[in-house]
């Protein structure tokens, strides 16, 4: 997958977003969830957008038919999956639906107070949403569903049966009232007009199914999955102790386990990247609680693994120093060059230089790498490997289990370290806390960083600076 494809992505979430104030993160983990064949559940008073969301999903979809239903106790599975054919009945005695324009036709749905369905619907939800099938008659229809979007003001009561339909809702997401007052005057004052998405940025059901089974081809380093590992190992050592209040820590099934894995790989993909990094894994903050007031701690949880994973990862990394100053030349595919010799690799608030030799050599399999004075990366034999280095897609080297890029012609060094780290000499924490930082602000399923502050400073903390 290229950066193009990336750029698709992003021009398609801005064509999604447009006039919905705060609701660029919620929009965006619903595409994420569909194209990953996910479900998401929309947790939130009336009236903040969660049916704007479903509406918006479908627009992402060429061709896509939707279906939204509002549930109240009294619903029946006839307004959900369609009536029964009274002319099949009476003539071939066959108890078969008349499906069309109901959900068994629909790529999109929304189904709304959702935990007011009764039984015979929530049955043949679960069968929908698991396996994409609703059985009709004697026959078994392959839904084209892509996603179902549910919404609620509240979580599914206890003793109700409702735990296995609650359980396949992977993402679960607090949609709250606009909070800026800026964007509640620009929400107030606004013309409410209707987004539009160009064609040729919405997605086929060819490239659709492309997507679901390229990503299980993506790679899941070693330390991602020590560290997932690790939170299920925490996560279950913390309900042993507190067997007495099952409400303080999660239920995480191994089934469930494997479905986070396939969002961060799927995240992965349409971020334009061969293998999940550790931005992917801040999704896991809407994937494993099961009652809001778990949401604080759970947050704290996957702070302190993630924290603790990234540093010793660092452990691993040379000192690198930094290269002040290089003039322009612009090489193949406008990379920047200072001497025709060498491009220049941005690594957080770092410099680091590469043979253009050598560059043009590295395939997307990795080979040995090594550094040869304070900033020359270089290829090396098995005698000599400090690290792995390959290129994912052009313009960029992965070095270990992450990806830098080559700087472009008369780009200016990347910023989003903090300045912290952009000292003549870094260690190897210091360039994985800043390299870190910038696949936050790359991940277009992610909230602003800003967002991230807990995630910043126990890292900090790891790291001795706070």
């Amino acid at each position: 997958m290229t950066n193009n494809f990336r750029d698709r992505i992003i021009s398609l979430l801005d064509a999604m977003s447009a006039g919905a104030y705060e609701r660029d993160e919620v929009i965006g983990l619903s595409l994420l969830a569909a194209l990953s064949g996910e479900s998401i559940f929309l947790l939130g008073v009336p009236g903040v957008g969660k049916s704007m969301v479903a509406r918006r999903l479908k627009m992402a979809f060429r061709d896509a038919r939707s279906f939204e239903y509002l549930m109240s106790r009294f619903s029946t599975p006839d307004e959900i999956f369609g009536p029964v054919s009274i002319s099949k009945l009476k003539d071939g005695d066959t108890y078969e639906r008349v499906t069309d324009g109901y959900l068994p036709t629909a790529d999109i749905v929304f189904l709304d107070e959702i935990w007011k369905a009764g039984p015979s619907i929530q049955n043949s939800l679960l069968t929908a949403i698991n396996e994409k099938i609703f059985r009709n008659g004697d026959k078994d229809l392959k839904l084209p569903l892509k996603g179902i979007i549910s919404a609620s003001n509240e979580l599914p009561a206890e003793g109700e049966g409702l735990e296995a339909l609650w359980d396949r809702f992977l993402i679960r997401y607090i949609v709250r009232p606009i909070g800026d007052r800026l964007n509640f005057r620009a929400l107030l004052s606004g013309k409410s007009a209707e987004p539009s998405v160009d064609r040729e940025l919405a997605f086929s059901d060819e490239e659709y199914r492309s997507l679901i089974s390229s990503s299980r081809d993506i790679d899941v380093p070693e330390s991602i999955m020590d560290f997932i590992y690790n939170l299920r190992t925490l996560i279950v050592r913390q309900a042993q102790e507190n067997d007495s209040d099952e409400h303080e820590v999660p239920y995480v099934s191994d089934r469930r386990w494997k479905k986070i894995l396939g969002i961060m790989r799927m995240s992965a993909l349409l971020n334009g990247r061969c293998q999940v990094d550790y931005s992917d894994c801040l999704l896991m903050e809407h994937m494993i609680w099961d009652h809001d007031n778990q949401i604080p701690k759970v947050g704290k949880d996957i702070c302190e693994e993630l924290a603790k994973t990234i540093l010793k990862d660092s452990m691993t990394w040379p000192v690198t120093r930094h290269q002040t100053s290089p003039s322009s030349r612009s090489g193949q595919e406008e990379f920047f060059s200072p001497d025709g010799v060498h491009y220049i690799i941005d690594a957080g608030g770092e410099s680091l230089r590469i043979r253009i030799s050598d560059y043009n050599k590295l395939t997307p399999e990795a080979v040995p790498g090594r550094f040869v004075g304070n900033d020359l990366v270089d290829l090396a034999g098995e005698s000599e490997v400090t690290f792995l280095i390959k290129s994912p897609r052009s313009g960029a080297v992965a070095i270990n289990n992450y990806v830098y890029r080559l700087r472009k012609k008369n780009a200016v060094a990347v910023s989003c370290a903090d300045a912290s780290m952009s000292s003549s000499a870094i260690g190897g924490a210091g360039l994985m806390l800043a390299e870190f930082r910038r696949q936050v602000e790359d991940n277009v399923f992610l909230a602003d960083i800003q967002h991230y502050s807990l995630m910043t400073k126990t890292l900090q903390k790891y790291n001795g600076r706070g």
